[in-house]
């Protein structure tokens, strides 16, 4: 008589080949993930921490001594404490419309979107400095200086060592390996100087020069497609190549990420404002690849992705369109980890990223796994099947 068989649920979302021949992977994993006893687990949910900030901009997260801050893509700034209480310190708007990039100086919190530096040392915020980049995507500090690129070039441009308000002409350095823009600029936890641009990566390294107090050290051979995907973290560098590949850069050496599910991020026709994170939850470590403008399988807009950094494995994330009554993007558009908790900005919101929550907001959470198909033992026929489960301790009113 057959025996019990256990049917590899654990097995990795394989998106490369057609649902019909699949038989050794899985077809979708979406708002769960693998954890350590081989079985699937909720991804947290959010829920509201900020019900209204105040616009309804994207909003992009960081902290500064203590507090959380928030950037929208309205232009405005607001720090928000441990109770959810909002401030408005906008004194000069952040401009430029592109996604703000933050980093900070012993003195300041700094801020750049397209326009010029803005800064915010406790009062509200102000320019840097007219001397600075009038306009930038990024803003970085590292070895006692300041970095930001001008936008549209492949120049970028540093202040003088703990002066960052002083931003003399002749502050300036270039990408090296091939002509191109500098679109991104990033430091990463071991305080190596990265620059992007679209035929190019370059690291750039203190240096004894009279010119200029940065040199090359070295170039990858993959540039950017999105800058705002190019991401430092303790686990390594991550970007979306010119091949629309997703990337694990480590020194020299570039590997590439997204092998098991190339075909969805080949299939994306629209990047506008694609952009990646680091996210520790429930004791997990993930890379966030985000592309909100793209279309995704059930013909809605956004592509959430979220690679498990340990296990190398990848499943989706999604939100629910209540109209249409299909999955839809997932609502975050930045992330912070802060007072112990994860945070994630919306629009016009704050979320708290939290077990505790079995939806998104009030809105379906819907958990879906589809295996490939079961026929590696010959004829299969399923008469019994054994689930261990664990349902929510909550219920949300929903159901999907």
């Amino acid at each position: 008589m057959p025996g019990w068989k256990k049917l590899p649920f654990d097995s990795k979302w394989y998106a490369n080949i057609n649902e019909s021949a699949l038989t050794t992977a899985a077809a979708a994993i979406e708002n769960m993930y693998l954890n350590e006893a081989g079985g699937h687990t909720r991804f947290p949910g959010l829920l509201p921490f900020v019900s209204d900030i105040g616009d309804d901009g994207r909003v992009y997260l960081s902290e500064f001594r203590g507090d959380m801050l928030a950037a929208t893509s309205r232009g405005r700034f607001y720090t928000i404490d441990q109770l959810g209480t909002v401030v408005d310190r906008t004194g000069v708007p952040i401009a430029g419309g592109n996604r703000v990039i933050f980093d900070e100086t012993e003195d300041e919190k700094v801020m750049a979107a397209g326009g010029q530096i803005i800064r915010f040392a406790g009062a509200t915020t102000e320019i840097l400095s007219p001397d600075a980049p009038a306009q930038c995507s990024h803003v970085q500090f590292v070895d006692s200086y300041l970095i930001a690129n001008e936008l549209k070039s492949g120049r970028v441009q540093y202040s003088e060592p703990g002066e960052w308000r002083t931003w003399p002409a002749l502050n300036l350095f270039t990408a090296e390996t091939r002509p191109d823009d500098v679109t991104a600029v990033i430091v990463t936890p071991y305080r190596e100087l990265l620059l992007g641009g679209g035929k190019t990566i370059e690291q750039f390294e203190r240096i004894q020069d009279a010119n200029s107090p940065f040199g090359r050290r070295w170039g990858v051979g993959h540039g950017l497609a999105t800058p705002y995907t190019f991401i430092a973290t303790e686990i390594g560098n991550w970007c979306v190549d010119e091949n629309y590949t997703f990337q694990r850069i480590s020194g020299q050496t570039a590997q590439p990420a997204s092998d098991d599910i190339q075909s969805v991020i080949s299939d994306v026709g629209d990047w506008t404002d694609a952009w990646a994170c680091y996210l520790a939850v429930a004791g997990q470590k993930f890379i966030l690849l985000q592309i909100p403008e793209a279309t995704n399988i059930y013909g809605t807009k956004g592509i959430t992705l979220l690679l498990d950094s340990k296990r190398r494995r990848w499943l989706s994330l999604y939100g629910w369109n209540d109209a249409l009554g299909l999955p839809a993007r997932w609502p975050g558009w930045s992330a912070v980890s802060l007072w112990g908790k994860t945070y994630v900005g919306g629009e016009g919101k704050i979320y708290e990223l939290t077990e505790d929550a079995q939806d998104n907001d009030g809105g379906v959470q819907r958990l879906l796994y589809r295996s490939g198909h079961y026929d590696r033992w010959g004829p299969v026929n399923i008469g019994k099947i054994r689930f261990r489960l664990q349902r929510g301790a909550k219920d949300n009113g929903r159901s999907a």
